[in-house]
């Protein structure tokens, strides 16, 4: 029955045809998806770190305790499927304050105590973390995508394996 559907006579050239035509389309498919999603990839990043240095001005001028920063490391992922060439949403205790893209570090202020951060883009996410921020400490994590295929086999079961996050 399958002969019938790829090639009428049972031959394995015509399958072997339509088997290389779908995976050229799905090739496509997933090359075009992805070139769609580059463009300005910097300008919400950059507009975080702005709106931070606005704050810290403003807090300077009332006397207030310096924040806190976290600088968020984006490095580069082994496999280059989908999701990897998207910004990911940076989201200190649960509130979206920016976003970071591919080969990128962003700093994020954050007030001094206990926080969780997390990343996150559509399905693809990061597990939380937690961590303790001093007034004018700066804490450092490293971000990547799926770098071996196991890794992306297993984010795709459980979507907050795609993003490791791991404190520096």
């Amino acid at each position: 029955m399958v002969a019938g559907l790829l090639g009428g006579s049972g031959t394995h050239i015509v399958q072997i045809i339509i088997a290389i035509a779908v995976a050229a389309a799905l090739i496509g498919y997933f090359l075009l998806r992805v070139g769609g999603r580059r463009g300005g990839g910097d300008v919400r990043a950059v507009s975080a770190s702005v709106n931070q240095r606005d704050r810290d001005r403003d807090n300077a001028h009332e006397g207030a305790v310096s924040d806190a920063t976290v600088r968020l490391v984006r490095m580069w992922s082994g496999i280059g499927i989908g999701a990897q060439a998207e910004q990911w949403d940076i989201a200190i205790d649960g509130i979206v304050v920016g976003s970071i893209a591919k080969k990128e570090t962003v700093d994020v202020g954050v007030e001094p105590g206990h926080r969780t951060l997390r990343l996150g883009s559509g399905r693809h996410r990061s597990a939380q973390r937690s961590l303790d921020a001093s007034p004018g400490e700066v804490v450092t994590f490293s971000c990547n995508g799926p770098r071996f295929w196991p890794q992306f086999l297993a984010a795709l079961v459980k979507p907050d394996l795609w993003i490791t996050l791991r404190r520096e």
